[in-house]
């Protein structure tokens, strides 16, 4: 019998260890969770492993990194932060469409301000489309660039602009619908073409927009004379400049163009000048100032290109055209041979007879025949003398003057406002011409040029005396005129009275220096003969030195005359690039 166990040889419960059941299944390694056996195919029953965070075995090679990427970015990617993402980016897609939106249509409405802004200054017949419209006005504006900030014609651009024009308004289906082809087909001309339409069922504005769109089409065609047009590069320039087999050396082009034009590309700018003065004299429907128009600018082109003979023709077509809307015998007011006025009955010639007999005279100033010209000169000073005074102190424009630009931003606020919501009137039609003209004081303007023009025939044909006189007449007619005239909005008047001033002041400025310099030489010859003559050698080269003083001191007057006249003719014909206290006149 085995002896009593004691109780205090027992292990107490609570500090007995327990041991984990013992079970009869396989038995289970718990590993750390960063290692991981490469035999291991399925993972074991206990804690998961988590690829990202156990370190890849060295001899494993590395993923693409556009793989590796795709799965670094793939979970941070998560349902919340993909449409966290999408807000973002169609809230930014929002703001910009908005932000493009607002710059469009600020253009917009810049251009449609711009648009009507030249529209008041150079107003387009309201019967038009707005894109025959927005051609005219645009063409129009570019012409001068002066008056809306340019530098410069862009001479292409106007010739584009008129191109289409005419194309829209000799459209016969479209906005040309109402005007013929006259004597079945119309006029042919030899090396123009087809000429003349009847637009006589036309409105007066269509026809007066029509012509503008002519000539401004003839003037941009004398500017492009010997221009070639890349049509497929989309450039313009002189011959001179175009690559290929007729200019094996072309001049380098302008610093900062890039594009060069091929001769294969190439064709002429535009239409000859020709064949748009034609189309204006052999049209039906155009009045007789502005069939003149168009002969006394074709007949100034051809001087201009050396062809006085065909100018002088020409001259002649537009003395019969004048001569021909005359109401009553127009042999009695000018002689129609040489289209001198005649000045002897109580009959006044028309102010066409008297623009060109003044055309005339320039014309043959120009081929040399300086009695012919000065004989022209002196009847057309006379009959303009001859005129009747008007009520009337200028007459009216054409067009309204311009605004005059500033840099108050307020004041151009102002301005475009109005000018937005002010509508345009088109002007009233200008005379036709075939009534004698009224003598006004932008008329004394005119008078002026004539006097300056026969001034300086004097002074190099026959009287230098009599020229300088001449001349300063003039200069004192215009300045006067242009005192009366002051601030009025005929612009135009004013120019003509600024050219003036200007011309004849420098055909002073000459005459006085050449004086000056004959002085001088006068002077020095007779004190070197003095020495040597018998008798008077010294009253005679005294003599000559009171000459020459004498046209020094009319020279220094003469330059503060020009100091004192720039202020007049600040703003005016060109001038007001000029310094104070500057002068062109040498």
């Amino acid at each position: 019998m085995l002896p009593p166990r004691s109780a205090l040889g027992r292990i107490p419960n609570h500090i007995r260890p327990v041991y984990p059941l013992r079970s009869t299944g396989p038995s289970v390694h718990l590993r750390p969770f960063t290692h991981r056996t490469r035999l291991l195919l399925s993972p074991p029953p206990g804690r998961p492993q988590l690829p990202f965070l156990s370190p890849l075995a060295p001899t494993r090679p590395l993923p693409p990194l556009s793989i590796h990427l795709r799965q670094h970015f793939a979970r941070l990617i998560s349902t919340e932060s993909r449409e966290h993402y999408k807000r973002r980016l169609s809230r930014g897609v929002k703001i910009g469409l908005t932000f493009y939106a607002i710059l469009v249509l600020f253009s917009v409405i810049k251009i449609g301000v711009y648009q009507e802004d030249i529209e008041h200054q150079w107003p387009t017949p309201p019967e038009w489309s707005w894109k025959s419209r927005w051609c005219l006005r645009s063409a129009q504006a570019l012409q001068n660039p002066e008056q809306i900030g340019k530098l410069m014609t862009n001479w292409p651009m106007v010739a584009g602009y008129l191109r289409e024009l005419l194309e829209r308004l000799e459209n016969l289906e479209g906005e040309g619908k109402g005007i013929v082809e006259q004597d079945e087909g119309g006029f042919l001309v030899e090396g123009i073409g087809r000429t003349g339409f009847d637009i006589s069922e036309k409105s007066e504005h269509w026809r007066r927009g029509y012509f503008q769109a002519l000539m401004g089409a003839a003037k941009a065609a004398e500017n492009l004379d010997g221009w070639l047009t890349d049509r497929k590069q989309r450039i313009s320039a002189p011959a001179e400049y175009v690559v290929g087999p007729s200019n094996p050396r072309p001049k380098p082009m302008p610093a900062g163009q890039k594009k060069v034009p091929r001769e294969e590309n190439c064709e002429a700018a535009s239409p000859t000048p020709e064949s748009f003065y034609m189309k204006i004299l052999t049209t039906k429907g155009f009045d007789t100032r502005q069939k003149l128009d168009a002969a006394l600018a074709y007949a100034d082109w051809l001087d201009f290109k050396g062809l006085g003979r065909t100018a002088g023709d020409m001259y002649t077509w537009a003395l019969d055209i004048a001569a021909g809307a005359w109401a009553g015998d127009a042999t009695k007011i000018v002689d129609l041979q040489t289209g001198l006025l005649k000045n002897a009955g109580a009959e006044l010639p028309s102010e066409n007879l008297i623009r060109v007999s003044t055309a005339l005279a320039v014309h043959n100033a120009r081929q040399g025949n300086l009695p012919t010209a000065l004989s022209l000169f002196t009847s057309v000073l006379k009959a303009r003398r001859s005129l009747p005074m008007s009520d009337d102190s200028v007459l009216p424009s054409a067009f309204p003057s311009p605004f005059n630009s500033t840099n108050d931003p307020f004041a151009r606020l102002f301005k475009s406002l109005k000018t937005v919501l002010i509508p345009v009137e088109y002007p009233e039609p200008l005379p036709s011409g075939d009534s004698p003209p009224s003598r006004t004081t932008a008329s004394v303007c005119d008078e002026a040029g004539l006097m300056t023009y026969i001034g300086e025939i004097l002074y190099a044909s026959s009287s230098r005396e009599s020229g300088l006189a001449w001349t300063r007449d003039a200069v004192d007619m215009a300045e006067s005129a242009m005192m009366d005239l002051g601030n009025t909005a005929d612009r135009s008047a004013r120019t003509r009275c600024a050219q003036c001033i200007k011309v004849g002041l420098e055909n002073w400025k000459t005459m006085v220096s050449s004086l000056v310099t004959h002085a001088e030489k006068e002077e020095k010859e007779s004190i070197e003969k003095a020495g040597k003559a018998w008798y008077g050698g010294e009253r005679r080269a005294e003599a000559k030195s009171l000459d020459r003083r004498r046209w020094q001191a009319e020279e220094s007057i003469l330059e503060d005359r020009i100091r004192r006249l720039f202020p007049l003719l600040e703003g005016e014909s060109g001038l007001d690039t000029l310094a104070p206290n500057s002068s062109l006149f040498v």
